[in-house]
């Protein structure tokens, strides 16, 4: 199991907040000259403290291209290394069919995990310490089986690199206040990360098969007395190994390489639903465990799952 169990979820804001920051330059703007440091640091620190102390985000105004925003990322996770661990994967999200999120830069973005974002499966997480717009992510993540991802090139050797399924979910706060520079908060903001839990991974095999199953695979959430609150189809949404090329592709842009070990999450599954009232996210989460389910993956036949207990 990744990750450290029972941290203060002060410390994931941090996390969340930290990551995010970095990537504030995935912004599209294209500026011509690099955005000054001290204004950038003082943004990033008053991102960093309304997030500390779940207030909405002020807005976000230095203009990064996308280069100055993943060096910001790198220097920030370095700085975050001496309390949350070294990087254990990366995350990604824009690469759902239809409508994105409007904050998202065209072609998707991506950000850094690390090991002091997780907490285990099935952890308690306190309602109170959430931001007014927090949500239940159903998401998934594959392992990074061998360095051969690097350079694979059709779907199954990129699947013969990957070695196993992770149930994933993720606890998002997108509170915030009204920003014209709304991208790249969102991208300064991590993708607006707060926890990540991971369920028991599910060994994968490099055929053809194994493609058609992570293609069509079904899933769903189910509260605490086994209901099913919505089920979903892979086969309406993205292709996995689409989405894990691009990932790869982009990280080799600045320099970066997988390695053997590290979670790919790969984006939301189209079931997110929050736990507060006055949102624009549908129906409200209102009960004390969430549970996802994946389906047809398990050499057993049971499905693969992650859990998220909630105290109100």
């Amino acid at each position: 199991m990744i990750g450290r169990v029972g941290l203060d979820l002060s410390w994931f804001r941090v996390c969340a907040l930290l990551v995010g920051v970095v990537c504030a330059g995935s912004a599209l703007s294209q500026a011509d000259s690099p955005a000054d440091e001290a204004e950038v640091r003082a943004a990033v620190g008053a991102m960093l403290d309304d997030f500390l102390n779940v207030r909405a985000i002020r807005p976000f105004a230095p203009e990064l291209s996308l280069e100055e925003a993943y060096r910001w990322q790198d220097e920030l996770v370095d700085m975050l290394r001496p309390t949350w661990g070294e990087v254990v994967g990366y995350k990604t999200g824009g690469h759902n069919p239809g409508p994105s999120s409007p904050y998202f830069p065209p072609g998707g973005i991506r950000a850094q995990m690390l090991s002091g974002m997780f907490v285990s499966d099935g952890a308690a997480v306190r309602v109170d310490e959430m931001g007014a717009e927090s949500f239940l992510e159903a998401d998934f993540a594959f392992r990074v089986g061998s360095e051969s991802i690097n350079e694979a090139r059709t779907d199954l050797e990129i699947l013969a690199a990957l070695e196993a399924f992770v149930p994933f979910a993720e606890v998002p706060d997108p509170t915030a206040e009204p920003d014209d520079n709304a991208t790249v908060r969102a991208v300064v903001g991590n993708m607006t990360s707060r926890i990540a839990l991971t369920g028991e991974p599910v060994p994968m095999e490099p055929t053809e098969e194994w493609l058609d199953r992570l293609n069509n695979m079904e899933y769903a959430v189910l509260d605490e007395n086994g209901s099913v609150i919505e089920r979903r189809s892979m086969a309406d949404w993205y292709q996995p190994i689409d989405v894990v090329r691009w990932l790869r592709d982009h990280l080799q842009t600045y320099g970066k390489k997988l390695m053997p070990g590290q979670l790919l999450s790969l984006g939301n599954l189209g079931i997110n639903r929050p736990f507060f009232e006055g949102t624009t996210r549908g129906d409200v989460y209102t009960g004390n465990r969430y549970r996802v389910e994946y389906y047809g993956l398990r050499a057993d036949g049971q499905p693969a799952t992650v859990t998220i207990n909630l105290v109100r």
